[in-house]
């Protein structure tokens, strides 16, 4: 009887130790695929920047905390939203705490190809490329001039929005 109590206490030792080892290795594996401030994320490559250059035919645009959507199809008005990807200046790290105003869409011929949470804020102005589990692949900082545009657009909206409910 008292080997069998010992065997049955060793089983739940072993049993315990080994979900604990699962647990945390789980616990690792997420934040190694979601964003955190551990997680080198690399910059889109030279190839996806230049394909978006070339085929890219539509960008839309879902704000979260704004009562719009923004869709763009012509060639120079996309191309220029491509270029606020700043192609030289990857994230690396994400800073903690940013949060995405908006998610846009990167489409080929009907087809969304990429999609991107745009960040903005004082701390926070760059791209994360997501794949379809929302898992982040890419991260670049954004230009100058693609902060001036959401900046504009957002003053526009506001604006508009306000001037309308008075």
């Amino acid at each position: 009887m008292y080997l069998n109590l010992q065997l049955s206490s060793l089983a739940l030792c072993i049993f315990f130790i080994g979900c604990g080892e699962k647990k945390s290795k789980a616990t690792t594996e997420n934040s190694k695929s979601g964003i955190s401030s551990g997680h080198l994320i690399p910059g889109i490559s030279q190839e996806i920047y230049t394909r978006l250059l070339d085929s890219c035919s539509n960008i839309d645009y879902i704000f979260h905390d704004l009562p719009f959507s923004l869709s763009q199809s012509d060639d120079p008005d996309i191309n220029q939203n491509i270029m606020f990807i700043d192609i030289n200046k990857p994230v690396g790290q994400l800073v903690p705490g940013c949060k995405p105003i908006a998610r846009k869409f990167f489409q080929i011929k009907g087809n969304i190809v990429y999609d991107a949470d745009v960040y903005l804020s004082d701390k926070c102005n760059f791209y994360v490329f997501v794949d379809k589990s929302n898992k982040p692949i890419f991260a670049n900082q954004m230009t100058e001039t693609g902060r001036n545009f959401y900046n504009n657009i957002i003053r526009q909206v506001t604006g508009a929005t306000s001037t309308g409910t008075q």
